[in-house]
């Protein structure tokens, strides 16, 4: 491909000069202050808390009902703002006034939605595509509506599409050709044109999931049939980055079915923003070569360049879209390019606002011998009309992108597009607004010199004295097939490698014993994964006494060289990690990604803990004086008893064990009954990371074996994770002081939890499914953290339990080596038999509105939802450790709260509001460790979210926070007097 030549760049700019003056006698409707919601719109391009307040007071006002609402949620919002509205809103607050403000407020943001979003009632429909004919400009519409969290609301939404096919064909049927946009090179242009987002078809739109293509394909088919014989045509929409390759490969398969080799019209979006669109771009066309399949492509910038760059960060994954805007509109002018140069085989839409690269396109395929109909323009309903007049005056054909439907779920359209509008780099705020110089605003984008971020790769072995700053282990990115394939590949190695057996870790040695403990996969209990030999007495005894006689040597080896040993044992988890993951897909049961969690969080425990220690490890000052010195310290307690969970086997295991060994204490680690080879893994990497042989001893066994460590004189320190009745009964016999023993022993104890999600009136209800669904059923509710309670205010009480009754129905159960199943198995038999227990308790107590079957064959229970709950309940109020999920009714937020609060855990909790006033109220009165709003409340980060509870969830400090190695550890203060007969050091007269 060539760039633009000198005589093509000053046509381009000749042509975006007389755009613009053309365009220039009128403002687009946004920035015209028609009313005071246009007045604030231009007030917050000059502040930026009026632009945040604004935009989420917009986002929330549609599911307010009345005017009271209305109100407390203005002065919510904008009561503290720091502009001159603040004052008027604050004062409206002040005399209670503030429903005087509603029927005002709400009639002009309806106003305001209106001008992005069409109502799709069909006589007020058929006005607005008429007005739009008149103009002349096409049209192509897009559905706006509910997030799709269930097969019910999918069908519905595949059933609306088919709708608005026949209802548009009938509308236009009548209509007279109006050549500019009803023809191209290749003749008449179909009539209809419907934009589809296909992860409206499917609630599970997923790349790791199996039958996401397979199903989108059933459900496009009928839409594509359709299309065909009303001889309409189909466009399908891009949307997030990680959703592309799965689009493409949907789109393109589709249209390799004989039915639609050579119809419908059909094309797909392309985002310019995206720095793999023109590989992306060239792929296409050259597939469409190869089948002789002509195609449209509608090259747009993207529409979700903030949230592209926030997930990317939250996940440590590289940024997919460009950061620099001149970068994006340079690569737009190339796939222009690219796009014209290959019109023979597809239909290039350009879709943009920027006079620019408008110019570009229409220049570009000028010099290419394009006529002005051989391509088109699409440009936003209600953005930039005066561009869009100058460009149909100029010959072109245009088409308007034009959402329909109901103003409640087009919110999140239209926020985009009042961001898009005013953002820094609008071009047509910086044309309408800022009134910049046209002739710097046209000239060719000059993107900055920025290196291109590169995929995250396994880090070297650092030298422990210069780690370099923390960074938390980024999860496997799902979305791209190399990383499914191999992930697919270990599982079947992994699954060549069962029936291993694996010995004790003791004195320095292996240790086999008479009897053995299976492990078994809880999905196929007649499968073996491995054996492990079982320590007694005598074995725990020898461990006890080799960690005794080597913990001088361990305490006194240097912090760095402990810290060395955690790094170089990081990375090694890293080079076996899919290895790792896939062992905790059979043993314990978890989902791929749920089982990749848990080992990026064990790598993140260790290279955290191992900064955390070299933190604290150099004595402080307390005071400088002349004469005298004061030294703050820490040294390690001892002997370490770790008693560890299943259902996180490496993670809490590996943080646990960590904390104790870079501490400078000896550890007894004492995996889980049910998960004892992840245990030994664990161990096996420790010592290959140099780790010395008696700094820690692994024992496998029972309960019996734990209580006999947690009772023993020569542990000083027990770190345990586990249920509410084993953390206090270790607690009880902790503190039972024997004779011989000269120490109080410490204890770590992070117990279970009874969580609840609070949703209220004003909560965005797309959100709150679709995290309720994660927070309750992921890792079948066999998290401390996971929801169990979920408590709705009235008003939006059933309509929420029907959506995620719907959405839970949806879930495929079954094994987890599957990808495409969310429910996996219990983990054993006791699990299983209790979880019965409580669902035909939950029949009894309220009523059960969900209970799926499960496959037979493992220990698979299909999740249960109960309703008609009351606070009092036992499955209100005892841990279940299954998916189990209560419903509980609140009159209010307010009682929500209070109900929230009655229990005798607190670990998690979340709420989901978009009320200002409510979301501070439970900052300040939700009770528990660990509070979440708007998201879920499962998956705590290290160092990003420091993790524990209060109440009767446990005691001490939060794992992975900057307090926790202070539990593994001993203060010292030593003072020395250092004033010798009068003498004292120069340099001490100077503190």
């Amino acid at each position: 491909m060539h760039g633009t030549t000198h005589d093509q760049e000053k046509a381009v700019q000749e042509l975006a000069r007389s755009l613009y003056h053309q365009a220039a006698e009128h403002k687009p409707s946004i920035f015209e202050s028609q009313d005071w919601l246009g007045k604030m719109i231009e007030w917050s391009l000059n502040d930026e808390s009026l632009r945040v307040a604004l935009f989420r007071f917009v986002d929330v006002l549609p599911s307010l009902d009345s005017a009271a609402e209305i109100g407390r949620h203005l002065g919510e919002y904008f009561a503290k703002v720091d502009h001159a509205f603040g004052g008027l809103v604050f004062l409206a607050q002040a005399l209670h006034a503030g429903w005087l403000f509603a029927p005002l407020v709400k009639q002009n943001v309806t106003r305001l939605a209106r001008r992005f979003i069409a109502d799709e009632e069909p006589e007020i429909l058929k006005s607005v595509l008429q007005g739009l004919r008149t103009e002349p400009a096409a049209f192509t519409l897009d559905v706006v509506g509910e997030a799709t969290v269930s097969d019910k609301e999918a069908l519905a939404m595949q059933r609306r599409y088919l709708d608005l096919l026949q209802t548009l064909t009938s509308m236009t049927k009548g209509w007279a050709s109006v050549p500019q946009i009803d023809q191209s090179v290749e003749g008449n242009l179909p009539r209809v044109n419907l934009s589809v987002k296909i992860s409206s078809l499917y609630p599970r739109f997923d790349p790791l999931d199996p039958d996401t293509e397979k199903v989108v394909r059933e459900r496009l088919r009928p839409l594509f049939r359709e299309a065909a014989r009303l001889q309409a045509a189909l466009t399908v929409d891009m949307e997030r980055s990680a959703f592309k390759d799965l689009t493409l490969a949907i789109f393109r398969d589709l249209l390799e079915e004989s039915e639609f080799r050579s119809g419908p019209t059909a094309a797909v979006a392309i985002q310019a923003y995206l720095r793999d669109a023109q590989k992306d771009l060239t792929a296409l066309i050259q597939w469409a070569r190869e089948r002789k399949r002509r195609i449209g492509v509608r090259l747009v910038k993207g529409a979700y360049w903030d949230s592209e760059i926030a997930w990317a960060k939250q996940k440590g994954w590289p940024i997919p879209v460009f950061l620099d805007k001149a970068e994006t509109d340079a690569n737009y002018e190339r796939l222009t390019r690219l796009l014209l140069e290959n019109h023979d085989i597809v239909d290039a839409a350009f879709g943009s606002h920027n006079i620019r690269s408008l110019a570009h396109a229409i220049v570009l395929a000028k010099g290419l011998g394009i006529p002005n109909h051989g391509y088109e323009i699409q440009m936003l309903y209600g953005m930039g009309e005066p561009v869009r007049k100058a460009v149909i005056q100029n010959g072109q054909r245009v088409r308007v992108y034009l959402p329909v439907g109901r103003l409640l779920p087009g919110m999140a359209y239209l926020i985009r597009r009042l961001m898009e509008n005013t953002s820094n780099t609008s071009f047509l705020r910086q044309t309408y607004s800022e009134e910049k110089e046209i002739d710097k605003l046209i000239l060719p984008p000059l993107p900055k010199k920025a290196p291109i971020p590169k995929r995250a790769a396994g880090r070297k072995i650092r030298d422990a004295d210069d780690p370099g700053p923390f960074r938390n282990e980024p999860l496997l990115d799902f979305s791209r097939q190399e990383n499914l394939s191999r992930f697919a590949r270990t599982l079947k190695e992994t699954r060549q490698r069962f029936g291993r057996d694996y010995l004790l870790w003791v004195g320095g040695e292996e240790t086999e014993t008479k009897e053995w403990l299976e492990s078994i996969n809880p999905a196929a209990p007649t499968e073996t994964i491995g054996r492990v030999a079982v320590a007694g007495r005598e074995e725990a005894e020898r461990a006890l006494a080799s960690a005794v006689d080597f913990f001088p040597e361990w305490k006194n080896t240097s912090v760095k060289e402990r810290a060395a040993v955690l790094f170089r044992a990081a990375e090694l988890m890293r080079r076996r990690r899919m290895e790792l993951a896939g062992w905790e897909l059979f043993e314990v049961g978890k989902g791929w990604r749920e089982a990749d969690a848990d080992v990026a969080e064990a790598i993140d425990y260790l290279e955290y803990y191992g900064r955390e220690m070299m933190r604290l490890s150099a004595p402080r000052v307390t005071q400088p004086l002349p004469g005298e010195s004061n030294i703050y310290l820490y040294e390690p307690r001892g002997i370490a008893a770790v008693i560890a969970p299943w259902n996180f086997p490496l993670a809490i295991l590996t943080g646990m064990t960590a904390a104790a060994l870079v501490a400078g204490n000896c550890a007894i680690v004492k995996p889980a009954e049910q998960s004892p080879v992840t245990g030994a893994l664990l161990v096996e990497i420790l010592r290959e990371a140099g780790l010395p042989d008696a700094a820690c001893q692994l024992l496998q066994g029972g309960g019996e074996l734990g209580a006999y460590l947690v009772r023993h004189p020569a542990v000083h320190l027990i770190a345990f994770t586990g249920s509410r009745e084993v953390g206090l009964e270790i607690l009880r016999a902790a503190y039972d002081h024997p004779p011989e023993q000269e120490h109080v022993k410490r204890v770590v104890c992070e117990m279970g939890g009874k969580n609840a999600i609070i949703v209220d009136e004003d909560a965005d209800l797309d959100e709150a499914v679709v995290h309720i669904l994660e927070s309750a059923f992921g890792y079948q509710g066999q998290k401390c953290s996971a929801a169990s309670r979920i408590i709705l205010t009235e008003e939006i009480h059933d309509h929420l339990l029907e959506r995620l009754v719907e959405a839970v129905r949806s879930l495929k159960i079954g094994p987890p080596d599957d990808p495409r199943n969310f429910i996996g198995p219990v983990i054993d038999a006791a699990a299983y038999s209790r979880i019965i227990g409580y669902i035909d308790l939950g029949k009894r107590e309220g009523k059960c509105v969900l209970d799926r079957e499960a496959p037979s064959g493992g220990y698979f229970i299909g999740p249960a939802i109960f309703s008609g709950i009351e606070p009092s309940h036992r499955l209100a109020n005892e841990e279940i450790f299954g998916p189990v999920l209560s419903v509980i009714r609140a009159k209010d937020f307010d009682t929500a709260l209070a109900i929230a609060n009655r229990s005798s855990y607190a670990l998690t909790g979340g709420i989901f509001s978009r009320s200002p006033a409510h979301i501070e109220k439970a900052r300040k009165e939700f009770r528990v460790g660990n509070l979440y709003i708007n998201r879920g409340i499962t998956g705590a980060v290290v160092e990003r979210q420091p993790f524990g509870g209060l109440k009767l969830s446990g005691i001490g400090s939060k794992a992975g926070g900057p307090d926790y190695l202070l539990q593994f550890l001993e203060p010292r203060t030593i003072s020395e007097n250092t004033l010798r007969h009068g003498f004292v050091a120069p340099e001490e007269l100077k503190k």
